[in-house]
């Protein structure tokens, strides 16, 4: 009995001591492969660009070579995973699609999960499809995974990405437009106000159009998914999370006085004053007459899922399931890439929003020393960048198309001073100094933030 009791006694405080020790070391990716899949991407742009014809081939081939640039340098700003775990279980995924679709098989398609933040999937035309963490984070089960992947899948399927460089291309050299620019070269008044009205025509019939592929992307790709073993109805499911996804759930204005209020260093109620920006608006109202939806990632969710509804309703699911893959695995990701993505954004300089990342994770998990240690370091970035003068480089401006809450952060970064920096930093790290001090990336963390704070 006594023995049970000490054991029963102990648990707490393993569990304890393992919710305060935790921490997470950024994933290792295989540079080699990463490196190979690119040679396969530049080898298709060549092939791509090769098989043009026509008048406007010199065109179609610039933003060709600008679309296989743009992935490169995400590959050079190592934005993209390639470690076993991960594409092994992708290829799980994946192939559960393509095995169930053999018209899928001329595609020949590659996945690849980025690290980016931003809630996004895309296609980019030529045969490669990424998923950011950003995305993946928000989804709740491989169903919905799945629907955004056969979504791309029907993009790329579809040729729309082609499509739209072609009908863009088609636009701007028309015998219509090039009429009109030539008119317009010879007009003394106004000129920007008529290349203003020939941008917006050519900007609203490429937005149209790419709306319309979006509704036809849902329905291919429901057709795709039905064929598959994933549950067709998380489809909805899907987009209605991709309707609110811009919307960041931190609660920064409530937040952030108790988080950032050291025992020397206690917050002041003007670090979250708006301020006026230009033309007197205020980064944290709303600009009238915005088209709201338009500003949106992923715009008009809510018609795609009215018009989806239907399609969905008349499929007869059997033997289907929300995780038929790996639900552990996919439980594990969603776990791993909430890190991720909070080191990618310090990697990348994207400190604002890593702060911003760093102080949701802890909220959600305060005995986690990782999101403690990035906090202290983008406040030490912070500081050094305004020191230099150079500030902007590393955090974003407010805005009154952010969200609300990002964009609360954003002003409380403008409003707080040099040694505002030094200050918050270190007393937000000092607190934790009993409790951290042996891991090593916490004492570094402090040893550079008091530094900065005895500079003042």
């Amino acid at each position: 009995m006594r023995l049970l009791l000490l054991l029963i006694l102990a648990l707490p405080c393993c569990s304890l001591f393992a919710q305060q020790s935790v921490s997470y070391t950024p994933l290792l990716n295989d540079s080699v492969q990463l490196s190979r899949i690119f040679q396969s991407i530049n080898s298709g742009y060549l092939a791509d660009s090769a098989a043009i014809k026509g008048d406007n081939k010199k065109y179609i081939v610039e933003i060709y070579r600008s679309r296989r640039d743009d992935l490169r340098k995400m590959f050079t700003d190592n934005s993209f995973f390639y470690t076993g775990k991960i594409n092994t279980y992708l290829a799980a995924l994946t192939g559960r699609i393509t095995a169930a679709n053999p018209v899928l098989n001329k595609l020949n398609p590659r996945f690849l999960i980025s690290k980016d933040f931003i809630p996004n999937a895309f296609s980019t035309g030529e045969g490669t499809i990424v998923m950011n963490i950003g995305l993946f984070t928000k989804l709740k089960n491989e169903s919905q995974v799945i629907f955004a992947l056969c979504h791309e899948l029907a993009h790329l399927y579809l040729d729309h990405s082609n499509q739209s460089i072609r009908q863009h291309i088609s636009s701007v050299y028309s015998d219509d437009v090039q009429e009109k620019l030539k008119a317009l070269n010879k007009q003394k008044y106004e000129k920007n106000k008529e290349l203003d009205l020939i941008e917006k025509k050519l900007a609203f019939s490429g937005r149209r159009h790419s709306r319309l592929h979006e509704t036809e992307a849902d329905s291919l790709g429901l057709i795709l998914m039905k064929n598959t073993v994933f549950n067709v109805k998380e489809s909805l499911a899907c987009l209605a999370i991709l309707d609110s996804i811009d919307t960041d759930s931190y609660p920064t204005e409530k937040e952030l006085p108790s988080v950032l209020t050291g025992a020397g260093y206690p917050f002041r109620a003007k670090w979250l004053k708006k301020e006026s920006g230009f033309f007197g608006v205020s980064a944290g109202e709303e600009i009238k007459n915005k088209d709201t939806d338009s500003l949106k990632t992923h715009p008009d969710c809510k018609l795609r899922i009215r018009l989806l509804e239907p399609a969905v309703g008349k499929i007869i699911m059997i033997n289907t399931a929300l995780n038929p893959v790996d639900p552990l695995s996919f439980n594990e990701l969603q776990n791993n890439f909430r890190f991720e993505e909070i080191q990618y954004c310090y990697d990348s300089r994207k400190i604002s929003r890593c702060l911003f990342l760093a102080l949701d994770l802890y909220k959600k998990e305060p005995g986690n020393i990782y999101p403690v240690v990035m906090i202290g370091k983008c406040f030490n970035r912070m500081y050094e960048n305004q020191k230099l003068h150079n500030l902007s480089d590393i955090v974003a401006l407010p805005s009154p198309y952010r969200d609300k809450n990002y964009n609360t952060l954003l002003e409380f970064i403008q409003n707080i001073s040099l040694r505002d920096m030094a200050g918050i930093g270190y007393q937000f790290l000092q607190q934790f100094a009993g409790k951290y001090a042996s891991d090593a990336a916490f004492a570094e963390t402090l040893t550079t933030a008091t530094t900065h704070f005895n500079a003042h």
